[in-house]
């Protein structure tokens, strides 16, 4: 089978390094800097690689790897040139904007939106890793169009990539359970290492503060579009954050142990059932 990667950063180049590793298919690779596409060719992370016009007719499968606007703005730009059934898909680490784009367009492939969830506090083709995504989990969002046979077939590709976990479930779940799951976490880290005593924390900091702040190491651009494409699911995390927050603030202000003590045993509960 020929899979075709669309941008070879720190995604897109563990994918097909990934595939190269665990698979015998075909792997086509596209950059917009042709020098990371010559360097992917020339390390054998990709088996080919041309003009657009000619390859995207070439391909069974395509995982476009682009922020998330450039996403379904490629896909139009290009819908005359994908391979007719095919299926093409995605990296994004949001679903519904770009799904329910493309679900009103008239296509003659199916795409199918995807998210490897791994990742790297850096983006670059110098980064990617064969086994970024051991352990990881990759979500399919079929909207209600997609014959299952194609979304089994690239839920099948995952498997053959070694991922641990395959997650079929619809673009709205998904973000709302990105939304929790990771986006309130880098909110959180931004807010934390916003205070005026991060500057002075070497010689005090341990375990929590690297836990806390780590993913604070963000690509603005990218999680500038990530956030306000999944307002609405984001905004709602950052609500229920804000009043638990403020509960913590009464009962210290308050002196209220008792209460305190009641809101860290539940957590301390709520963590040790769900991990």
């Amino acid at each position: 089978m020929n899979v075709l990667i669309v941008g070879l950063g720190l995604i897109g180049a563990s994918l097909a390094k990934t595939l190269k590793k665990n698979t015998n298919h075909h792997i086509i690779g596209w950059n917009r800097t042709e020098s990371v596409t010559k360097r992917a060719l020339d390390d054998g992370v990709i088996d080919e690689t041309g003009e657009l016009c000619e390859i995207l007719p070439k391909a069974d499968i395509t995982f476009v790897n682009f922020y998330p606007e450039a996403i379904p703005a490629f896909i139009k730009e290009n819908k005359d040139y994908f391979k007719k059934h095919s299926i093409v898909s995605d990296s994004c680490g949001i679903k519904t904007k770009i799904c329910r784009d493309l679900e009103k367009e008239n296509l003659d492939f199916y795409f199918i939106g995807a998210h490897p969830r791994a990742g790297r506090e850096v983006s670059v083709y110098d980064k990617a890793l064969d086994n970024l995504f051991d352990n990881a989990s990759f979500i399919c969002t079929p909207t209600d169009d997609i014959p299952r046979s194609k979304t089994d077939a690239l839920v099948g590709l995952a498997q053959e990539m070694n991922f641990a976990r395959t997650v079929v479930t619809t673009p709205e779940h998904h973000d709302e359970m990105i939304a929790f799951t990771s986006q309130i976490a880098h909110v959180l880290a931004c807010s934390y290492v916003l205070s005026p005593l991060a500057p002075y924390h070497a010689g005090y900091s341990a375990g929590s503060y690297r836990d806390v702040s780590r993913v604070a190491r963000i690509n603005a651009d990218m999680w500038t579009e990530l956030f306000i494409d999944n307002k609405e699911p984001l905004v709602r995390e950052i609500d229920d954050l804000v009043s638990n927050l403020m509960k913590f603030k009464y009962c210290i202000v308050n002196e209220d142990a008792d209460q305190l003590h009641d809101l860290m045993e539940k957590g301390n509960k709520i963590k040790e059932e769900i991990g």
